[in-house]
């Protein structure tokens, strides 16, 4: 390969790169991470830095996460691999002994490359790249999704601040207006605005939600989850309501990122079936705590040998996500 031909690549490699760095940003917060916790986990995952065990346990407890972090990690590999051989080729292309034009001008292409990279930084170049590749991403999401999702703009404490897609308008909230859903009672939720067709319009008393409507919503996180997400709330708990193969999860407090919640084992979770709860390494893999166990109506003496049968009543606490891959509805596949 040619020297010119190498530096191309190079350059156009690290662009490429970058924009991945942007993108599972992006994929990451849809899932529901803030801002700048998406950004940290995109930059470890694609460059194989490594991240320590309490930021990991947001991405390993919950399996869309998982999903995303296997594709960058693979990405994030590929894309070394790429740039080291391309330097090494750089490298052994340069005639160190003669210093001629050609040398000159891919000194200067690199230079520009850097002063590149750092125009990119100033805020009125990055926030509208930023925008733009957030909504190039989403559509390319919501062409696929079955389901709404949440991006997470900023967080207070356990309060969030989210853009909600509404893939399907969840049960609470067909055909009814605002005001006759009980949204702030039900789940503290505050709907601030919304957008349809491109148009941003604010939220009366006789706002009808419909099927591909972006909400700006504000409310615990947790909450925003339970209210929107179909697979926890609305469509999909109506659809399995007859099925007794399905765990009932109430959400009894939330603490930010961790919450207490109730559950009626109707399904023991793989995770947990025919093995004790120490066996199982609950805590150590979803970070969650068995707090009580019920059984017929009878609490249940915890300790290192007990496991968790179907028809108990379970009192949890630990991340939403992780309680939710544990005892969910496909927890038990």
């Amino acid at each position: 390969m040619s020297l010119v031909s190498s530096s191309i690549l190079i350059a156009a490699v690290l662009i490429m790169y970058y924009a991945l760095i942007k993108i599972f940003s992006v994929l990451f917060r849809i899932t529901g991470l803030p801002r700048e916790k998406a950004a940290f986990q995109a930059v470890s995952l694609l460059t194989n830095a490594g991240y320590t065990t309490g930021e990991s346990e947001i991405i390993v407890s919950e399996k869309t996460r998982r999903h995303i972090a296997t594709a960058a990690m693979l990405s994030g590999y590929f894309f070394s691999v790429v740039i080291v051989s391309l330097f090494i080729n750089l490298f052994f292309s340069i005639d160190f002994t003669v210093f001629d034009r050609q040398d000159a001008m891919i000194l200067i292409g690199f230079g520009g490359l850097f002063l590149f990279f750092l125009i990119l930084r100033l805020p009125f170049i990055s926030r509208p790249l930023d925008k733009a590749l957030d909504s190039i991403t989403l559509t390319i999401f919501k062409s696929a999704t079955k389901d709404n999702y949440i991006s997470v703009l900023d967080t207070y404490g356990e309060d969030a601040v989210a853009n909600i897609y509404l893939y399907k308008v969840p049960a609470f909230l067909e055909g009814k207006c605002i005001i006759d859903t009980d949204i702030r009672k039900k789940f503290n939720l505050n709907i601030l605005m919304y957008t349809r067709n491109g148009q941003t319009r604010y939220v009366t008393k006789d706002t009808i939600f419909s099927e591909k409507d972006t909400l700006l919503a504000f409310g615990p996180l947790a909450s925003i989850k339970e209210a929107f997400l179909l697979k926890d709330h609305g469509e999909k708990q109506l659809e399995h309501a007859e099925s007794k193969e399905t765990n009932e999860i109430t959400l009894m407090s939330n603490y930010g990122y961790q919450i207490m919640a109730e559950i009626t084992v109707n399904k023991v979770p793989a995770v947990l079936d025919g093995k004790s709860l120490i066996e199982s390494r609950i805590k150590d893999y979803f970070s969650i705590n068995i707090m009580m166990v019920s059984r017929n109506g009878n609490p249940v003496n915890l300790n290192k040998d007990t496991v968790i049968e179907k028809g108990d009543k379970v009192i949890a606490f630990g991340p939403y996500d992780g309680i939710h891959a544990v005892f969910g509805e496909k927890s038990g596949q």
